[in-house]
């Protein structure tokens, strides 16, 4: 063999080695790609919109022989070719291929954030007490110094939804009512001004659906009023199959020219906060909210309805009644509807005797007074602020009604397990239509409707 020969089969060779090698490194690159971790790298990946397989490589391969590697397979390999955007887990146990897999296939994290219930029935002012318990373990800046200003924190919220600001109305100045009851995730990113954007918009599309589906009224005049009814109603009753007909009541009493003489919104009224006993100073004290000193509905809802009080606001029951009083002791019970006075005044009666007979039973000494419990002899329903109260109940404290729903009502378990807790979801409650009632719900509208309950 020549020299010349030889030098040409040496290069050959060389050739033949340097392909060999380069196959054999990067054949064990791409098992490296397939089946090791990747090294440091257990994390989160957010793959942003526009990102390409390309992006990927450059971003979670370190190695630049690596990156070659992984780009020369890829090219080749479609399945891995459109990937999705979204956030996806970095290890452990995680290959690179099997990453680009999960980003092929969209299996991006699925995070569990905690959440905060707005129970219905809840108002603005405990609403905004509850979140302001997170105030120093979520950032959400944004929503707590927009308060202040509720009518100009309204139009922020829904500065893209210009149908439903026209729907509601300009003179429109409270968030009260206006937030849909519901179990809300708090997201790490203004979670609260979030979940009151949400609620907003899904409170005004229930509403405006069923304003669009309502029945004829004389008295209901704009979605607005319609809210404040339903808040009015939310407050009244525990119970699904009485809704209607409270508002029926309410329909009537204002066809008729009478006051509304509903307790919650004389609370509502007193304070924010109220709690406790309403008594007869309370409803001789004039505000806007006071139903017995002022004609038709109040300025503004009371509470957070649901959708199902709002449904019945804008369809009452064909009904007569006029008057409604409780049933017995506890909320659950529901309540007696009267068409005439005379009915109603047996009803206040027998509803006495059972609240009579509770205190004795439960030890308690009634020493009624002008200024505590309302409890007064009924008088004709009049216009004027003597008229009698739709729910004339003798008032209960809520100590006792606790007691009571033990005894007496078979209330969840639950009741006894009422603590207040730093778990954003402590204050989530229910109303089945078995009339089992959570222990919070018990606490935040039981105490403050039943009890002092005057229907």
């Amino acid at each position: 063999m020549t020299k010349s020969k030889k030098i040409l089969a040496g290069f050959f060779a060389a050739i033949l080695f340097s392909l060999s090698a380069v196959s054999f490194f990067a054949y064990s690159t791409i098992e490296k790609l397939n089946n090791s971790e990747l090294s440091s790298k257990t994390e989160t990946y957010e793959l942003k919109k526009g990102a390409t397989v390309k992006t990927v490589i450059n971003d979670l391969l370190d190695n630049s022989w690596d990156r070659l590697v992984a780009k020369f397979y890829l090219r080749f390999s479609t399945p891995y070719s459109s990937i999705q955007k979204g956030e996806y887990l970095i290890g452990p146990n995680k290959s690179f291929i099997s990453i680009l897999k999960d980003m092929s296939e969209g299996n991006v994290i699925v995070k569990t954030y905690p959440t905060f219930t707005i129970v219905e029935g809840m108002n603005l002012s405990k609403i905004i007490k509850k979140a302001e318990r997170f105030k120093n373990k979520l950032s959400d800046d944004k929503f707590f110094s927009s308060l202040a200003k509720e009518d100009v924190f309204l139009r922020k919220l829904l500065k893209d939804q210009e149908d439903l600001l026209d729907f509601i109305g300009e003179d429109v100045t409270s968030l009260e009512g206006l937030i849909s009851p519901a179990t809300y995730p708090l997201y790490e990113k203004d979670p609260f001004y979030t979940i009151f954007r949400q609620g907003i918009v899904s409170q005004l599309k229930s509403l405006k659906t069923e304003w669009d589906n309502r029945d004829e009224s004389n008295n209901i005049k704009t979605p607005y009023e319609a809210l404040i009814l339903a808040s009015l109603i939310e407050r009244e009753t525990f119970l699904d199959e009485e809704r209607n007909l409270i508002a029926a009541v309410f329909e009537n009493r204002l066809s008729k020219g009478m006051r509304l003489q509903t307790d919650p919104a004389v609370m509502y009224g007193v304070s924010r906060e109220f709690s406790g006993t309403l008594t007869k100073s309370h409803l001789k004290a004039d505000s806007p909210y006071n139903t017995y000193t002022r004609d038709g509905l109040p300025p503004t809802p009371i509470c957070m309805p649901q959708i199902k009080s709002i449904h019945a606001a804008l369809h009452p029951d064909k009904s007569k009644a006029l008057y409604f009083v409780a049933k017995g002791i506890s909320p659950t019970e529901g309540h007696v509807f009267s068409n005439t006075l005379t009915e109603h005044n047996k009803a206040v009666a027998e509803y006495r005797k059972k609240v009579k007979n509770y205190k004795l039973f439960d030890g308690k000494v009634d020493n009624q007074s002008e200024n505590e419990s309302i409890s007064g002899e009924p008088k004709d329903n009049k216009t004027d602020s003597n008229s009698e109260s739709i729910n004339n109940d003798a008032s209960i404290d809520s100590d006792s009604l606790k007691k009571n729903e033990n005894k007496e009502t078979n209330v969840s378990k639950a009741l006894k397990e009422t603590t207040e807790s730093e778990n954003i979801s402590a204050d989530k409650v229910s109303v089945s239509t078995d009339a089992t009632v959570s222990p919070k719900k018990v606490k935040d509208r039981g105490t403050e409707n039943a009890t002092s309950k005057k229907k």
